[in-house]
């Protein structure tokens, strides 16, 4: 849905902008960059580096045109003592996010904050109306957060599920376990690559933009916006079962290899312009008010100016003491020397981590079957050291995929602690159970949320800057219940 305000005027005055005041502008964005360089390069360095996101490269600079597009809103600017107080404390509520986002590592929470700023400095010092017209704009901007591969897996699912119906439509033999899909002449695997998160998320861009320069109604907007998320989603279950048919009447002499990404990005293509047509059909003459000969001065009031300065740079103020009391706080402990022992693969799996302190890991026999423990640690956490980040994960996704997935309880020592489960199978038929959740301090949770949460309060009292994951996997004979039973064990007997 595209925010748009159903009072714009007919005809508004031009702006203008005073040098001095144009310098304060100035000045603040620079202190803005120059504050959270860091973040900004990390946003930056994802849209390159990740190519679901490459299209949000184009994100910031459209939104300044569109800003820039709508300037006239500055001169209709009505400001007043609940908007300053409002905007001021959305700014603060930023900032504290932002912090709450670096103690925890969360690196969407961080630059949700970052670029929420501008929205909440307009609404302070410029007013209600203003924003009104400029909502779009900047919340564009905030589009621009590299954010959402958690829906992968999701669509991964929807587009197996698609497949199959589609296969079995055309009378064609399949069976699914999990993310491969078996046929006559082969196998197939739904794979990361092919969850269409990239083609979902550049047509929800551009039918953003559309829907907010050409469609005034509402009631259009919002049905045009469904229709630019259902048609990419049903569009690339077509392109997998349009693959995998290929694949079975050419005897796999087809759509494989390069076939199958040349094909893909044809089909793809071909649909973005079916999209771009039929939006015309939304289009109900969305025009902009004509500016007249009069002009207005924009102008910034300093307490406001001074204010919103001030909240900007109290994050980073804070984080900077934050690193020195850290440091201190870390010399006067008696730290581990780092110790890895050889890495049990158990099956083939193992959960795949990186920059951790200690990896260890321990052999059981129960009943005649193995089990194995893994034990990774951080004693402390750094922007490209973390215990939970989404390239640490439980298993190989290439390998491996997920036929059961569920959060389970268990009872020890007088507490209720959570786990995840895991059913893995792979391409070649075998199984396995796993068992795994996180430690911060001396609490355990397979909540990635309350973990999270634990590490900020043990930063925040100086105690632990890190944290522990804990696995155990054996074949389908041993239970989860007793997977966790002796994991849990094998934690406290270390800790004793």
């Amino acid at each position: 849905m595209t925010f748009t305000s159903s009072d714009a005027p007919r005809e508004v005055s031009r702006v203008t902008i005073a040098p001095a005041h144009a310098g304060s502008l100035a000045f603040l964005t620079f202190f803005w960059f120059f504050a959270y360089f860091y973040t900004f390069e990390r946003i930056v360095t994802t849209w390159f580096e990740s190519t679901t996101f490459e299209h949000a490269v184009l994100i910031a600079p459209i939104a300044v045109w569109l800003i820039y597009r709508k300037r006239f809103a500055f001169a209709l600017a009505r400001r007043s003592r609940v908007d300053a107080c409002l905007g001021l404390l959305g700014l603060l509520c930023a900032a504290v996010a932002f912090i709450i986002g670096k103690l925890s590592l969360i690196n969407a929470l961080q630059q949700f904050a970052l670029m929420s700023m501008p929205l909440f400095f307009i609404w302070s010092v410029f007013g209600l109306i203003t924003l009104k017209h400029l909502l779009f704009p900047l919340f564009f901007l905030i589009l621009s957060v590299p954010f959402g591969e958690f829906m992968i897996p999701h669509l991964q699912e929807v587009t197996a599920d698609l497949t199959v119906i589609m296969l079995k439509l055309v009378n064609v033999p399949v069976y699914r376990e999990g993310w491969y899909l078996q046929i006559p002449e082969g196998l197939f695997h739904v794979a990361e690559a092919c969850s269409g998160i990239r083609f979902l998320f550049s047509t929800i861009t551009i039918g953003l933009l559309i829907a907010h320069l050409e469609i005034r109604s509402r009631i259009k907007q919002v049905a045009f916006m469904l229709s630019v998320i259902v048609i990419p989603i049903l569009a690339n279950g077509m392109r997998a079962f349009i693959m995998v048919y290929i694949g079975h009447v050419s005897n796999m002499q087809a759509a494989v290899g390069f076939d199958h990404l040349v094909y893909g990005w044809v089909f793809f293509f071909f649909v973005t312009a079916l999209i771009l047509m039929f939006s015309r059909l939304f289009y109900d003459g969305k025009k902009l008010p004509r500016v007249s000969d009069e002009s207005a001065k924009l102008r910034i009031p300093k307490k406001r100016f001074l204010a919103s300065f001030l909240i900007i740079g109290s994050a980073p103020l804070f984080m900077l003491i934050f690193s020195s009391q850290k440091t201190f706080a870390l010399a006067s402990q008696t730290v581990e020397e780092q110790n890895s022992s050889v890495i049990s693969l158990f099956a083939g799996w193992r959960p795949i981590y990186s920059g951790y302190d200690e990896y260890r890991t321990e052999t059981l026999s129960i009943k005649g079957e193995m089990v194995v423990f893994h034990e990774i640690k951080y004693l402390t956490e750094g922007e490209k050291k973390e215990l939970l980040t989404w390239s640490n994960r439980a298993y190989d996704p290439e390998v491996w995929s997920v036929a059961k997935s569920e959060v389970l309880e268990h009872k020890y020592a007088n507490e209720r602690i959570h786990y995840k489960y895991l059913v893995l199978k792979n391409g070649i038929g075998k199984s396995i159970n796993l068992v795994y959740l996180w430690k911060v301090g001396n609490e355990f949770s397979a909540n990635p949320i309350k973990v999270k949460s634990l590490q900020v309060l043990s930063k925040l009292a100086l105690d632990d800057f890190g944290g522990k994951a804990l696995y155990a996997a054996s074949t389908e004979n041993v239970s989860q219940e007793r997977l966790i039973e002796v994991l849990l064990k094998q934690e406290q007997q270390k800790s004793e």
